[in-house]
């Protein structure tokens, strides 16, 4: 008789390994995962799932399957053990395949924007009665959660890049929001990315389509050469099959909002007063994107227009943490140079006073790989805070590192408040002091400054 088998998750407090080990839970396995430390994650997923907060041979025991994230090292001692024992090894991106086999699929692929624009979709699946299994990287506001096992037809996943494994993703819907530079550790140049993207598409069956964000012109570059597959285009420019118009940022009360039209080529119409609390040229890209694969499921623009205007973002994707004195604490995730542009620059739309950026760089290879596009991404900071390099276990490169980051900074922006933040708690104090009615705090990074900027709002909530 079938019986349901052991999961164990190495790197378990990772957003992407949990919402696979929450969707497996969900479907009746046994589940079991290790990290090195608890997080916010981990806290809530220990309600349900055993979790070892380290990393034992003892923890793989009795386990039939053992899935890792990309980040974990391969001599790391569960692996080692599981390999010992015979126990079969799967990769994140293995096992997301495996769960995607059992229903259609909807991937979201591209170098930023994935999260939102899959949490966009699974809202509107929702809204719409879909009932679809999530898979998301973030915690979506208003679910709360990042992961579901859904009754519906339809999953909805991120398929991530980072170790080139998202090609073996079978996907029925495929959507590529934008092809930037980056996992400087796996990828040799910006062609070795494109050509992975490429075979992510071919992926694609006759029955499904690939949606693409033609304003990026590297996915323009990628359109060219795939045949034989339908695809369908969003951009604000005049060829993308959906295109928006009329962008206006909006305030609502203390909310920030933006409304626009939609140009639709297949309709040849126009389709007005669409409303979204989101801001930013990226955002409405990746509504765009949303709204491309939406309406490739016959779902009606009553029902998307509904949604959007009732969805409520996602964690960590320019979340207001603090909001007193016209002051706001936001906590956002960007840690690509084109990432940080796209929130400093949203952050500019709805403010005329000053601009405190607390940046953590993420690796040292990412760093030190697009260092003169950092530099030129802080430049809508009025004063910028520079923490210590994540370095996800990386050594440094070619002496690069925090101090050095900083000195350029210096040098390149002579007329701006800038300081090494070694001592965080000093930094508070300094950010403190520092803090006009008006001015806006913002925290970057993928590493702790999460944790940073949920601190420093409760500071100034009991001062």
């Amino acid at each position: 008789m079938f019986t349901k088998k052991h999961i164990h998750f190495v790197g378990i407090g990772g957003i992407g390994m949990s919402a696979i080990a929450q969707v497996l839970y969900q479907k009746g396995f046994k589940v079991t995962g290790s990290d090195i430390s608890e997080n916010l994650i981990t806290k809530k997923l220990k309600k349900r799932i055993k979790i070892f907060y380290s990393h034992k041979p003892s923890n793989v025991n009795n386990a039939d399957i053992l899935v890792h994230s990309s980040a974990i090292n391969k001599n790391n001692v569960e692996i080692k053990s599981a390999s010992k024992q015979k126990i079969p090894i799967f990769t994140r991106a293995m096992m997301l395949a495996e769960i995607m086999r059992l229903k259609s699929s909807i991937t979201v692929a591209g170098s930023h924007g994935k999260t939102t624009t899959t949490s966009i979709i699974a809202s509107i699946l929702e809204f719409s009665g879909y009932d679809p299994t999530i898979l998301s990287g973030g915690i979506i506001n208003g679910l709360e959660i990042n992961a579901k096992l859904g009754k519906g037809q339809w999953i909805v996943a991120e398929a991530d890049e980072s170790d080139g494994s998202f090609v073996f993703l079978p996907s029925t819907i495929g959507i590529i929001n934008n092809i930037d530079f980056e996992h400087v550790d796996y990828y040799k140049n910006i062609k070795d990315l494109k050509n992975s993207f490429l075979k992510y598409v071919y992926n694609i069956p006759f029955y499904g389509f690939i949606v693409l964000g033609i304003d990026n012109k590297n996915v323009k570059e990628i359109k060219e050469k795939i045949h034989g597959k339908k695809i369908v285009t969003f951009g604000l420019s005049n060829d993308a099959d959906y295109r928006a118009i009329n962008i206006k940022t909006l305030k609502k009360n203390k909310d920030f909002l933006t409304s626009f039209d939609i140009v639709d080529k297949f309709q040849k119409k126009i389709t007005k007063n669409f409303i979204v609390p989101l801001i930013g040229e990226h955002n409405i890209k990746n509504v765009l994107a949303s709204i491309s694969v939406t309406r490739g499921l016959k779902i009606p623009y009553t029902k998307i227009k509904q949604s959007l205007r009732n969805f409520k973002g996602v964690k960590r994707r320019f979340t207001i943490l603090y909001k007193k004195n016209e002051n706001l604490v936001i906590d956002d995730y960007a840690h690509h140079p084109v990432e940080i542009n796209s929130t400093l620059s949203s952050l500019k739309l709805i403010t005329k006073k000053k601009i405190i950026t607390v940046f953590e760089p993420h690796r040292y290879s990412r760093l030190s790989e697009m260092f003169e596009q950092f530099l030129y991404s802080l430049r809508y900071s009025d004063e910028i805070f520079i923490l210590p390099v994540y370095t996800a276990g990386e050594k440094r490169i070619n002496k690069i590192d925090s101090v050095y980051f900083f000195n350029k900074l210096r040098k390149k922006y002579k007329n701006k408040f800038i300081y090494l933040s070694s001592d965080i708690k000093k930094t508070f104090m300094i950010l403190k002091k520092n803090i006009n009615p008006g001015d806006n705090v913002v925290f970057l990074g993928a590493g702790m400054s999460s944790k940073f900027a949920n601190n420093f709002s409760d500071l100034l909530l009991k001062s």
